[in-house]
């Protein structure tokens, strides 16, 4: 089943990259899973051009692997790879918020205000799923505030590498507790950013990262290798 998408204003090589992106961070596509581009064709709905445009972009951000004459591979987890990625995405992420509440625009501050409003009327409950699309909107918001393309471009895959993480851990380890207190780690954030709070934000941002940190633990003592990579088979 392919995640819905607004389509307003987005191109279809667009549209196709958030539908494969979508399907990889909530592991619909499994890492080491390989496909054609004609299953990727009929997993999004779309045709043969704006699927390889996506299939192009998703292999520069590391997310698929394209083997010629072997098929689209999806990129296996590595755990100690994912860890090193995200001491990048730390001091990355702080940048962000500190050019975010320099620069956020009347609009851009509105729309965080409202996500903000999205994010304490989520229902209880373990499925990580409604949260990650706001999580998604929160970072596209604040990669629009910061205003630095080269910033977004490595964020992107970033974001999308530990959001199926996230998935992974929630949908095999996690529980609603642990679902509520990523939510308020995010609000915590927000509401920093929103009052231009510089110190508070970037305490939050670091809470964040160390909770990412945390998840990692158990994901490499506690889960079957078969979960991240689909070729390794079960003991």
């Amino acid at each position: 089943m392919v995640t819905k998408t607004s389509s307003y204003g987005m191109s279809q090589g667009d549209q196709a990259y958030e539908r494969i992106e979508s399907l990889i961070a909530h592991m619909e596509l499994k890492p080491g899973e390989t496909m054609t581009m004609a299953d990727l064709q009929e997993r999004v709905s779309l045709g043969r051009t704006p699927v390889l445009e996506a299939i192009r972009k998703l292999s520069d951000d590391t997310l698929l692997e394209v083997r010629a004459g072997r098929g689209i591979k999806v990129t296996p987890i590595d755990l100690h790879r994912e860890r090193r990625l995200l001491r990048i995405r730390r001091d990355i992420e702080v940048f962000v918020v500190e050019l975010a509440i320099d620069n956020a625009s009347g609009l851009v501050r509105n729309q965080l205000n409202q996500l903000a409003r999205m994010l304490r009327e989520l229902k209880s409950g373990s499925d990580i799923r409604p949260f990650n699309e706001l999580d998604k909107r929160m970072d596209q918001l604040l990669l629009e505030a910061a205003d630095e393309p080269f910033v977004e471009r490595t964020l992107r895959p970033l974001h999308t590498t530990f959001r199926r993480l996230g998935y992974l851990y929630q949908s095999h380890l996690g529980s609603e507790r642990t679902v509520q207190k990523n939510i308020q780690m995010h609000m915590d954030m927000l509401d920093a950013i929103i009052e231009r709070d510089t110190p508070k934000a970037l305490k939050a941002t670091h809470l964040l990262m160390d909770f990412m940190e945390e998840m990692l633990v158990p994901l490499e003592r506690d889960l079957a290798p078969s979960y991240l990579d689909v070729n390794i088979k079960p003991f």
